[in-house]
């Protein structure tokens, strides 16, 4: 479900990627298949965390991305950054009741070899930390309960949770 939760990147991500607001332009589910295009609003990194991930002083202040989803197991990310175009592809296998395996393929359209030698390292240690920080956002869950606020955003997750109970 935190794939599909576009609330948690602003509390789970925020020491990352400083993020302040995400901005859902459209949303459009087919089935098993959706699409959600948004933008990430972000704060300025500070010199030392832009010296630990150098590819954080490059992120624009506003990320557009699109994310597709093949439910229940596949989510691809794609980002237009200052130096190149980045496709992130999430699978999630299930493999007992409580453990699921997270497997990651990336790829990148670099707009110069000079960009990919110095910020590769910087974009995969950002993916590894995304995985980190969702892993522990699932890990300490609270156990359900039904809301009593409505956050922005919620259709997503509603469609999700949909998903889950019909499958």
């Amino acid at each position: 479900m935190v794939n599909y939760d576009y609330n948690h990147q602003n509390g789970t991500h925020k020491e990352l990627f400083k993020i302040t607001n995400c901005n859902v332009n459209a949303f459009e589910e087919k089935g098993y298949y959706a699409t959600v295009k948004q933008e990430l609003i972000r704060a300025n990194n500070t010199l030392g965390e832009i010296i630990k991930n150098p590819v954080l002083g490059i992120l624009p202040k506003t990320l557009s991305n699109t994310l597709e989803y093949a439910f229940p197991s596949t989510t691809a990310f794609f980002a237009k950054t200052p130096i190149g175009d980045i496709a992130q592809i999430h699978i999630l296998y299930p493999e007992t009741d409580k453990i699921t395996r997270t497997f990651i393929l990336m790829y990148a359209r670099v707009v110069n070899p000079l960009m990919k030698f110095l910020f590769k390292n910087s974009v995969l240690q950002a993916a590894a930390t995304v995985i980190e920080q969702d892993t522990g956002a699932v890990e300490s869950l609270y156990p359900r309960q039904k809301p009593k606020i409505r956050l922005p955003n919620e259709e997503i997750m509603f469609y999700a949770e949909k998903l889950y109970r019909d499958w």
